[in-house]
């Protein structure tokens, strides 16, 4: 089978998906740059990041604040250049964020995110994520 087999391709982007997982649950940031396009676009409603150094920073401050990891419920290719994923993160509230008091409590939220692919490195992100119970389960009020 050649790299340029559509299956072969989309089992690659699966595994770099999983890399990523793998990555962020120990805190690699820097790993992250190998995994990402240059111009990588993040299409998130909940926050506003305009690169991978952005969103390493934002990743930094989640982990720290709500000590949480990530699973992936559901992974799939769709199509030869994007990987769709659901996953549920899981921890605990234990620094102040948002401007909200650490609680201890345990927080778990659910996202549902596109990855798109350029020459093997992901290039572009959709999330569809449960921001609104995240908020809820931090104390930030909400309209």
């Amino acid at each position: 089978m050649t790299t340029t087999d559509p299956l072969r391709v989309e089992e690659q982007h699966v595994l770099a998906i999983r890399t990523l997982n793998d990555v962020v649950n120990e805190r690699r940031y820097d790993d992250m740059d190998a995994l990402f396009a240059p111009g990588f676009v993040d299409n998130n409603p909940a926050w506003s990041v305009r690169d991978v150094a952005e969103l390493k920073v934002l990743l930094a401050e989640a982990h720290e604040a709500m000590a949480f990891t990530s699973h992936h419920d559901l992974i799939y290719p769709a199509g030869d250049d994007k990987v769709v994923i659901h996953i549920t993160f899981t921890g605990r509230f234990v620094k102040d964020f948002l401007g909200q008091r650490a609680t201890g409590e345990p927080i778990t939220w659910t996202s549902i995110e596109v990855f798109r692919f350029e020459h093997g490195r992901i290039a572009e992100r959709w999330v569809q994520a449960d921001t609104a119970g995240l908020l809820r389960q931090l104390g930030v009020p909400l309209p």
